[in-house]
């Protein structure tokens, strides 16, 4: 309808291709597509999005057991050694960004560093049960590769989305997603919840029952950015604890992590769309987050310079 109309209004250009830009240029201002649209789940993989964003919403967190096979959990780790082994990120001095062990290694913006999380970064299970947290309207926050090793004390509990000045109890703005890449344990410090607590207004109480993520390499931990959490203690003599952090935030908030700047342009421009626009390179409506009344991801393809 739009096209036609604009078609007559403009019948005296001289180029078709200049008529042809401009029918482009509105079309790409209507509603973004959902980030989930293409995908086609099977009838489990449904299943178990739908189960998980059902505990998640109903106790705060869910489990997805088997998340990743043996291959894709094997592509995964090596891909992210290297970056493990970079000794500039371990911290060294108790207290610091939370952590209050001396042996864990905490490396941030990992898009500028490797490109072993991207496929996983658009899982489309991953990104279904997202969007079943979040709505339609979701991001990127920030994506943190994490290795408590032995020795290292327990995190303090904490809220995610504490940064958001937003009364509690409030809707989801916060969707974390964790990816364990060796066994989680009790004894290694498998990462402590408590239930429920994303739907209080009242405090933490300083003795709150905690459960226990426990959980095989390969598994998939999802919770709502309000649950009071913590990385547990790694008691063990040997062991350690490494993880992918993926979390996620409602897109007409703060991203965590300023991704525009942390990853190189080149970086981005070799990306798949579907990654680009979920690091937030996308509108959030026809109005929030465009660029001169153009999709941001257009703006940033035909501004190469």
């Amino acid at each position: 309808m739009v096209s036609a109309m604009l078609r007559l209004q403009v019948r005296d250009m001289d180029k078709e291709e200049d008529l042809d830009y401009y029918i482009d240029l509105i079309e790409s201002m209507k509603m973004p597509q959902r980030l989930t649209a293409g995908f086609e789940l099977s009838p489990d993989q449904q299943s178990i999005a739908d189960s998980c964003v059902e505990q998640v919403l109903e106790t705060g967190y869910g489990v997805v057991p088997s998340f990743l096979d043996e291959s894709r959990l094997d592509t995964l780790r090596a891909g992210l050694e290297p970056i493990f082994a970079l000794t500039g990120n371990r911290i060294v001095e108790g207290g610091k960004r939370g952590w209050p062990g001396t042996q864990t290694v905490h490396i941030p913006n990992l898009y500028a560093k490797t490109r072993a999380i991207d496929e996983i970064s658009i899982d489309p299970l991953l990104i279904s049960i997202v969007e079943g947290v979040l709505g339609r309207a979701f991001q990127m926050s920030v994506a943190v590769a994490m290795c408590p090793g032995p020795g290292c004390d327990k995190q303090g509990l904490h809220q995610d989305d504490s940064h958001y000045p937003v009364p509690r109890p409030h809707a989801p703005l916060v969707a974390n997603t964790l990816i364990a890449l060796d066994d989680f344990t009790v004894e290694n410090g498998a990462t402590m919840l408590v239930p429920g607590s994303h739907t209080w207004s009242r405090e933490l109480n300083p003795e709150e029952e905690t459960v226990r993520a426990e959980m095989k390499a390969g598994a998939l931990l999802v919770w709502d950015g309000a649950v009071w959490h913590g990385g547990g203690a790694n008691l063990t003599e040997s062991e350690v604890r490494r993880s992918v952090n993926l979390n996620f935030n409602v897109s007409w908030l703060r991203q965590q992590e300023n991704l525009y700047l942390g990853i190189p342009r080149k970086v981005i421009s070799e990306m798949p769309e579907l990654l680009q626009r979920v690091l937030g390179y996308n509108r959030v409506n026809h109005l929030c987050g465009g660029v001169d009344y153009q999709d941001p991801l257009r703006y940033f393809n035909e501004h190469a310079d």
